[in-house]
């Protein structure tokens, strides 16, 4: 696997991944209406369909013996957030045990996909789990403080909580930065001009991380005071949103090499 849509498998597969674990991490099933896991679950089951599809064409006609099984991991792992989804509306108590099933099978798919590099797979391993921790703490975050609009009452503890995660997720975004600088630089075709210039994509993946740094301390602090401070620390998500992804893929960009 190479090129922009190895890059781009990698990093919708980090996000379902990571989405999917946090989601049951937080604890906030027995506390939140059916509806989040609705919300929630779609976009994970989105996420990880495009991860497949992607991964699908970067691995081209003939794939490896590892990325054969990583491309039918992430069929497998799609197909079981989208049962999840069906028992989700179906109202059936089951769909909590396959929900913690499909986040079980997701972190196997994950595997999967570091060991397809062969090379450097033990850090190729940490490197996929810091960066799915980061984009699903960031895009949890995201989802749940748009629900406090429909919870009012929610406690805002679970925000405080995600707050917590993100900047969790924002410390495995410096570890995984840092491991990215052990891999080779990538080939610029295919890629933006800009990656000519020797250890762009690493300055600028800190660049985003320090940003992102910064942010997590604006969500903790306006998580804490509740109310409609949450409404501002939603705000926050989104701009956490898009320097997480940003960052990520500049990290990402050197995974394959």
């Amino acid at each position: 696997m190479s090129g922009p849509l190895a890059v781009m498998a990698v990093l919708l597969a980090e996000t379902a991944v990571g989405g999917t674990v946090v989601l049951w991490a937080s604890g906030v099933h027995d506390a939140v209406r059916r509806g989040f896991f609705l919300l929630s679950g779609v976009i994970l089951a989105l996420c990880a369909w495009a991860a497949w599809a992607t991964a699908r064409g970067a691995v081209g006609q003939d794939p490896t013996a590892a990325e054969a099984r990583m491309v039918t991991a992430f069929m497998v792992f799609a197909a079981l957030l989208t049962v999840w989804q069906v028992l989700v509306l179906a109202r059936l108590r089951v769909e909590r045990i396959v929900g913690l099933a499909a986040a079980v099978l997701g972190v196997g798919a994950l595997v999967t996909l570091g060991l397809a590099r062969e090379t450097r797979v033990v850090l190729a391993l940490v490197e996929l789990v810091a960066g799915a921790f980061f984009l699903g703490s960031t895009l949890f975050g995201l989802l749940l403080g748009h629900w406090y609009l429909v919870e009012r009452r929610l406690s805002n503890r679970y925000m405080v909580r995600s707050a917590w995660f993100y900047a969790a997720g924002v410390g495995a975004a410096v570890v995984g930065a840092a491991l990215a600088a052990q891999n080779p630089a990538p080939a610029v075709q295919g890629f933006s001009p800009f990656l000519a210039v020797p250890g762009f994509s690493l300055l600028l993946a800190g660049g985003l991380v320090a940003i992102c740094a910064l942010i997590a301390g604006f969500v903790w602090k306006l998580a804490q005071e509740g109310g409609r401070s949450i409404q501002a620390a939603t705000g926050m998500f989104y701009l956490a949103v898009i320097m997480a992804f940003s960052a990520e893929l500049s990290s990402k960009i050197r995974f394959f090499g």
